[in-house]
């Protein structure tokens, strides 16, 4: 039976949610607000007859002809969320009003209970209570309803949930700060502390991870309910396993598995498994250009802003009254959608190709002049720069291919930019450590290459002449650290790390990048810096250890040898192409989630006969949910890896946002956000 896909399943969540908004003044949230605009956007709220649009907050307020109020919310009514809705509808004179939350019910009862037994419907009713309270009117009307609008499909097979964006794996270094949160919140003196990441489980999580975890596994069992899936759950790393399991054992989804009739394979990875292709510079697709050189859409995390200046006659020091362009296509703009999948998946050269020959097709159905023939190298560039501008002398044609024109602009920024020769430096770095490193089992005592970590250290030194900032060096040590695994570093180098760190930090104390400021916090001195340095080397370490319960992918370096040079093979495609080839039962590292007595039955059973666990290619669906966000380059290569293999299983890749050097660092270099400050 046909599957269908997460695009659909969005779709139809938004057809429902615009058909409460017809004569209503809706209110949007950040999130949710990420997710309208790549389904639709504001004009899908007007077509469907909202009466204005406006930002979720306690600064905004109808006016007095609005009767009807819509609020679309990302997460549970509670805490800041309940404080803005009470204040927009006390200070407005609304006498009907309807909440849609992305939060499944439950987990608006788990957020104010926790694991109490509580029902779900008595939160319902006690919100509705609180908002005819606040109208000023028990008369008035008040719908709840539960609607998951947090996807954003880019493609078929692949989608995202940006609202998970903070949902990071937990790494070692946060294990003591769980322990320690755990028997404070539990007052138990006598609770054994954890010993390592493998013991931490969902009942050790602070409550604001837990919530998020729970509303991830509510999404995607409401998804899965969607495409009438029965799935069979797979996870590799700790927090992969925490999200698996508590899906596997979440009572709706046990419900939808009785009866559903498309089986899926799900498969959780952790990002933090291999980190080496989120901190590189490679560039090997325009997005990943594009991730690394232009700024994010304002309260976005997908989309990036364009430059729109090159279509629009204004002078540069009036540069900033310009609203800033987007890659996401608008309506339904098939040759951008098409342009997006290429800016993902393709070379840097066939997108600019692609993008080129509908910007010439779209001016020739316009009788705009005839665009410039094509070319290669850095006069394609030129020509498809060229050709957009032509469209800057007819609104109507720039209207109609609004979405291709901003998709063709950001793509030339992206080449353009004076930073992508600075980003190939970078490439040629990480290149040159990979070289260096030698196979961690046969290391020579003497070796005629420094070690990576050395080299690095001679870059901190001579940073300022060879133009590269901490940042940068942070990145190539993350990048080194993921590539090399343990012992990648000695306890000698790791001294050697924190002095010249700290010392480095002091020296740049005045041009501080805010990702550092982040790091360091208010006060950047000596003994800040230094705490930096060593949670810096700390987090480290975790990031070398991080695949050492594994066996089948522990390594994802190739040593090399006289005849091939050393490699990186990335951890997500080998193991699409063994969940998809392998020989049943090879892939030891994938833990299988039961789901329930029947399968408790076999296991004993299996004592008797010889019975194997399940495999991912066993569905004709596979769905692959990475954990912390999913680089381009990773996207591409899975793409490819599926395509040389000719399954008939259909892969799906999604995570919650695209992963990048600068995204990559700021998450591996410090606590997990939800242990900040404990």
């Amino acid at each position: 039976m046909e599957t269908v896909s997460a695009s659909h399943v969005s779709e139809a969540w938004w057809t429902e949610a615009c058909k409460k908004v017809k004569n209503a003044l809706v209110f949007v949230d950040g999130p949710t607000a990420e997710s309208l605009h790549w389904s639709g956007g504001l004009g899908r709220l007007a077509d469907a007859g909202a009466k204005n649009v406006k930002e979720f907050s306690s600064f905004e307020k109808g006016g007095e002809r609005d009767v009807k109020a819509a609020f679309l919310l990302s997460g549970p009514v509670r805490g800041t969320t309940a404080t803005v809705l009470k204040d927009v509808i006390q200070a407005s004179s609304f006498h009907y009003c309807v909440v849609v939350s992305s939060a499944h019910p439950s987990v608006h009862t788990y957020a104010r209970y926790g694991g109490r037994d509580v029902d779900d419907g008595v939160l319902t009713t006690e919100l509705e209570q609180n908002v005819l309270t606040w109208m000023g009117n028990m008369n008035y009307t008040v719908e709840i309803f539960y609607l998951p609008l947090v996807i954003v499909p880019y493609s078929e097979d692949l989608f995202f949930m940006p609202v998970f964006a903070s949902l990071y794996p937990l790494l070692s270094p946060d294990v003591p700060r769980i322990s320690k949160h755990h028997q404070a919140v539990t007052r138990g003196d006598k609770i054994k502390p954890l010993a390592g990441l493998g013991e931490v489980e969902f009942h050790h999580l602070p409550h604001e991870m837990r919530v998020c975890v729970r509303q991830l596994v509510a999404a995607m069992h409401s998804l899965l309910q969607g495409m009438n899936a029965r799935e069979e759950i797979f996870t590799m790393g700790q927090t992969a396993h925490i999200v698996g399991t508590e899906l596997d054992v979440f009572p709706p989804a046990r419900q939808r598995r009785k009866v559903a009739t498309n089986k899926v394979s799900l498969v959780v990875v952790d990002r933090t498994l291999d980190l080496v292709s989120a901190a590189d510079h490679s560039g090997d697709t325009l997005m990943a250009r594009l991730l690394a050189l232009l700024p994010r859409l304002p309260g976005h995390c997908l989309d990036s802003a364009i430059n729109m200046a090159p279509l629009c006659d204004v002078h540069p020091s009036c540069e900033w009254t310009l609203v800033p362009g987007c890659l996401a296509p608008q309506g339904r703009e098939q040759r951008a959608a098409e342009v997006l999948g290429s800016l993902v998946t393709a070379p840097p050269k066939e997108t600019l190709s692609l993008l080129n020959k509908h910007v010439v097709e779209a001016a020739s159905r316009k009788d705009l002049p005839p665009g410039s023939p094509q070319k290669e190298g850095k006069l394609m560039v030129d020509n498809l720069k060229r050709n957009i501008q032509q469209f800057a002398s007819d609104i109507d044609a720039f209207t109609d291919n609004a979405a291709l024109l901003q998709q063709g602009l950001g793509a030339v920024e992206a080449v353009t930019d004076p930073r992508h020769t600075h980003q190939d430096q970078l490439f040629s770095l990480e290149k040159r450590l990979l070289q260096a490193l030698a196979d961690p089992e046969e290391t020579p005592p003497f070796t005629q290459v420094a070690s990576p970590f050395s080299q690095i250290f001679q870059l901190l030194r001579t940073r300022k002449s060879h133009g590269v900032t901490l940042d940068d060096l942070l990145s190539l040590m993350v990048y080194v650290a993921s590539l090399g695994g343990p012992g990648v570093f000695s306890q000698r180098e790791e001294y050697a790390l924190i002095n010249l760190l700290s010392h480095a930090i002091v020296e740049d104390k005045e041009e501080l990048s805010d990702l550092l400021l982040e790091l360091v916090g208010d006060e950047v001195d000596e003994v800040s810096a230094l705490k930096t340095a060593q949670s810096v080397a700390s987090q480290l370490h975790a990031l070398t250890t991080a695949r050492e319960h594994l066996k089948n992918y522990r390594s994802v370096h190739s040593p090399g040898d006289g005849v091939e040079p050393a490699s990186y093979h990335s951890l997500l495609p080998r193991l699409v192409q063994d969940c998809l080839a392998a020989p049943q039962g090879e892939i030891t590292d994938l833990e299988y989630k039961s789901a329930g007595f029947k399968d408790l039955i076999k296991t004993g059973f299996s004592l008797f006969v010889n019975v194997s666990k399940p495999s991912p290619r066993d569905a004709p669906v596979m769905l692959v949910w990475v954990v912390g966000g999913v680089s381009p380059g990773e996207v591409k290569e899975v793409r490819r890896t599926v395509k040389a293999l000719d399954s008939p299983c259909r892969v799906i890749l999604a995570s919650s946002h695209l992963s990048y050097p600068r995204d990559t660092v700021q998450k591996a270099m410090q606590p997990n956000f939800f242990l900040r400050g404990f």
